[in-house]
């Protein structure tokens, strides 16, 4: 268990000091270093690059944290394992080249007229999805022997970390730009070159040879586990990113530069529930195998609740105060028209937040293979959505797409739980929690502007915090929340009991 605590805090600790180093190149140096056509360009690549990897390891890490439990404990088995999964990397990924070459012109059609000098990309953006089929591949490797920490410090803080560099020094003249699009390409090999080299010297190892005593049942098991995750997986990516590239498609770079910033502006807000997610998804597993669906349906409302409650905060600090973002951008008015979007982002994070763990209900119980119907089905409604409303409001149609494409999702997932466990997320707490944050934001509406804008934000935050606190606190709308303010008052009151003796 030590094991798992002291990686969890690692993993923490990292996962915000990537958002750290994330937010200071998305607020301040790319807005004031790039272009917005150089920024959406290199967001367009990074953008498809992810969206073509899942089609390109056809499910292989799912693979791997099903299988090679099996071949963990001997170190000859599990070079063998290790191999073979390289092998099978190499293939799926060869595969996907042949196919991406045999449909190029209708794939790289739709950017033709908007977007042409993506289409001169496509080979940076085939190498870049070559590294992340390997690096997705090696982090399952690392999961599967607990050791996430370093992964993760590669994957959120030194990828990052080299991209402000590299946007600096282009900057200065000392890189030419596609000399920086290259480059931004380059730091996921030197990622996967330490990922690798990191495990290396652990447990993982080779064995090329070995991978021909490997019987073809044993191989066809883990490519059929393997191709079902691939569907699940790679739609939850394609919903992930198909809307900043059908923006790139209809609007261009200029577009998406600034609809990519706005939207990961929003997605600060479902950070927490993702923590929540980890601890969660555990104890309902554990409720299942007791078959006790009461404690489920309490950690469904409870879960609801609290990442309400988290979600809803964020977002109200977020609108309070993101004319004061714009302002403190470099060339901020220029992405002001991401303003609607960060909002209806936002408001669709909170929406599926509030739904609770839904999808981990379904997954863990008799009826799993309904989130494979409920993702693919998410996938098809967000590209037609796009269609339509992308032409029609721009930046902001790809907004409305997402929103309805989530509200919708939860929906169908709410009611099936519904109907199949009879469980259901939503109590009066919910109402309160509703009722609290529309009165926190009328008063947001009414506190005066302030023309110095740290002094602006300031004011603003803490009282939208102490306001909404004291409000949720006072209503008792979450039992966790208000056993957790406790227990922090018994401990100050303790220190202060201490130091008066």
């Amino acid at each position: 268990m030590g094991i798992v605590v002291r990686q969890s805090i690692l993993t923490s600790i990292v996962s915000y000091a990537g958002i750290i180093i994330g937010y200071i190149n998305l607020l301040y140096l790319y807005p004031k270093f790039l272009e917005k056509e150089q920024l959406g360009l290199l967001r367009a690549i990074q953008d498809s690059a992810m969206l073509m990897a899942p089609f390109a390891t056809l499910g292989l890490a799912q693979g791997i944290l099903r299988f090679f439990p099996q071949y963990i404990h001997s170190e000859k088995e599990s070079r063998k394992f290790v191999s073979l999964i390289v092998l099978l990397g190499v293939f799926s990924f060869t595969l996907f080249l042949i196919v991406f070459n045999v449909f190029e012109r209708q794939l790289l059609g739709f950017f033709e007229e908007n977007a042409r000098i993506l289409v001169r990309y496509k080979n940076v953006a085939l190498a870049l999805t070559l590294a992340l089929v390997f690096i997705t591949i090696f982090e399952q490797f690392a999961k599967s022997i607990m050791q996430i920490a370093l992964p993760n410090f590669l994957r959120e803080v030194g990828i990052r970390f080299l991209q402000a560099l590299l946007v600096i020094a282009f900057f200065y003249s000392l890189l030419t730009f596609q000399e920086f699009i290259v480059g931004s390409v380059l730091i996921y090999f030197v990622s996967l070159a330490a990922l690798l080299f990191f495990l290396l010297r652990l447990t993982i190892g080779f064995d090329f040879a070995a991978v021909r005593t490997f019987s073809w049942s044993k191989i066809r098991e883990l490519m059929a586990f393997s191709s079902l995750s691939f569907v699940s997986v790679s739609a939850m990516i394609f919903i992930g990113k198909m809307d900043s590239l059908m923006v790139t498609g209809f609007l261009g770079l200029s577009s998406v530069a600034v609809y990519s910033t706005a939207y990961y502006m929003a997605t600060v807000i479902e950070i927490p529930k993702r923590a929540i997610t980890q601890t969660t998804t555990t104890l309902i597993a554990r409720a299942f195998e007791r078959n006790d669906l009461a404690e489920v349906q309490s950690l469904y409302r409870k879960t609801a609740i609290n990442q309400l409650i988290i979600g809803a905060l964020l977002l109200l600090g977020i609108w309070a105060n993101l004319d004061n973002i714009f302002k403190l951008m470099p060339n901020g008015d220029e992405y002001r028209a991401g303003a609607v979007v960060v909002i209806l982002i936002g408001i669709g994070k909170l929406i599926d937040m509030a739904f609770g763990p839904s999808s981990e209900i379904i997954g863990l119980s008799k009826y799993y293979w309904f989130n494979l119907v409920c993702v693919t089905s998410l996938a098809i409604i967000v590209v037609i959505a796009n269609y339509f409303f992308i032409p029609r409001y721009g930046i902001s149609g790809a907004a409305y797409g997402s929103v309805a494409a989530l509200v919708l999702y939860n929906l169908v997932k709410f009611v099936f739980i519904l109907v199949k466990l009879r469980l259901q997320p939503f109590t009066i707490a919910t109402l309160k929690v509703g009722a609290i944050t529309a009165f926190v934001a009328l008063i947001n509406k009414l506190l005066p502007q302030v023309e110095n804008v740290f002094i602006n934000i300031g004011y603003r935050s803490v009282i939208i915090t102490i306001v909404f606190s004291v409000l949720i606190l006072t209503t008792r709308s979450s039992d966790e929340i208000n056993k957790g303010f406790r227990s922090v008052l018994r401990f100050i009151t303790s220190r202060i009991k201490r130091q008066d003796h």
